[in-house]
């Protein structure tokens, strides 16, 4: 009996390397050409066990994990989940402690530049994805569009409310 071999034709082997490029996010950072934007330092870690790091720039605290996610103390464990926009605006809201949805201006203030696939920086916010995340921002086309920020590239967009998104929250720092 002869063994089995595959031949890969290159339809087949550009399927796989999508496939698996959607599976794994394997971020790119061009650390020699470009400068960071937020770098490591620039924020500061607001209670071990609470998942929460400060903007030193912006005085914003923000949860370091996507809503879904459950802080262990070093990274963001479980599946972040998807909302529309007005589900990610109450669901944040019962979180307490002054947590709301950023604005536009505020969730693009995370954005790492230097990195793609997610542009964002990974040691602050480890396990993001790179995908669409909602700001509470809505948008000028009318009532039925609101703003996000596409992660893979760290572009602002507008969508359709009903569309679900990740969402990850912010509050002010009332020590300020």
């Amino acid at each position: 009996m002869q063994p089995l071999t595959l031949k890969l034709t290159p339809l087949f082997s550009c399927a796989c390397l999508l496939l698996s490029a959607s599976i794994s996010h394997a971020q790119i950072c061009k650390t020699d050409s470009i400068e960071a934007t937020t770098p490591t330092n620039r924020f500061t870690t607001v209670g071990v066990k609470s998942g929460e790091i400060k903007d030193t720039f912006t005085g914003l605290i923000w949860q370091r994990c996507s809503i879904g996610q459950t802080w262990n103390g070093t990274t963001c464990t479980g599946e972040a989940t998807k909302h529309t926009w007005q589900d990610a605006l109450i669901q944040v809201k019962a979180m307490g402690a002054g947590y709301r949805v950023p604005n536009i201006k505020e969730l693009t203030s995370i954005v790492e530049f230097q990195c793609a696939g997610p542009a964002i920086n990974l040691h602050n916010f480890p396990n993001t994805l790179p995908n669409g995340y909602w700001s509470s921002s809505p948008h000028s086309h009318g009532k039925t569009y609101g703003w996000y920020v596409q992660f893979n590239y760290g572009h602002p967009n507008d969508s359709y409310k009903h569309v679900k998104q990740y969402v990850r929250a912010v509050r002010s720092d009332n020590s300020r």
